[in-house]
């Protein structure tokens, strides 16, 4: 996104975060943010949504160039509950049972984490490792996979005990990561 804050950046009238806030706002009990600058902005689409919860930015420790494992570190510390559920600001579209299917596959499969899974138009297996549910007690597991330099999600995740969910529909986790794909052809 050019360096654009692109949870911020506007899709179809709202931020694209405003899509991911809407979509697991039912979901979920309480709804926090992970971001590192316009803390006060994102704050304001939680309010605008009547969304409790808060913005989290990577803890002082935390160095914020680790990318999204930073945010999932962060939320594994501060989460209230066992199971932390993230999704990158850029899933517009996340389906409606997304957290009550991949809970009920993690607890029936003893996982720690659940993916979900989706086949694209050409057979291909594709996984979301950016949108998961992950237990808590994953979280030493991704403090040592830090300390060691791991920084992608899937590897973090493939070291764990975890468990991919289908999802029929592949455009549920469509990623807006380019300024054509948020605008649409011009």
């Amino acid at each position: 996104m050019g360096g654009a804050n692109k949870g911020l950046q506007p899709y179809q009238d709202q931020a694209l975060a405003s899509w991911v806030i809407r979509a697991l706002q039912a979901q979920v009990g309480t709804l926090h943010i992970n971001a590192n600058r316009e803390l006060e902005r994102y704050a304001q689409l939680l309010q605008a949504a009547s969304a409790p919860g808060q913005v989290w930015p990577d803890a002082v420790d935390i160095n914020a160039s680790l990318g999204p494992l930073a945010g999932i570190l962060t939320g594994l510390r501060q989460v209230a509950t066992p199971w932390l559920m993230v999704a990158a600001c850029d899933t517009p579209a996340l389906p409606p049972q997304l957290v009550a299917l991949m809970h009920q596959q993690a607890v029936s499969h003893q996982a720690d984490i659940a993916v979900p899974v989706t086949q694209d138009a050409d057979g291909a297996t594709r996984h979301h490792w950016t949108c998961a549910l992950i237990h808590t007690r994953t979280r030493p597991s991704l403090e040592s996979a830090l300390a060691q330099g791991e920084r992608r999600v899937g590897q973090w995740i493939k070291s764990c005990t975890w468990i991919g969910v289908s999802f029929g529909d592949p455009a549920a986790f469509i990623n807006i990561n380019t300024p054509e794909t948020l605008h649409g052809p011009g």
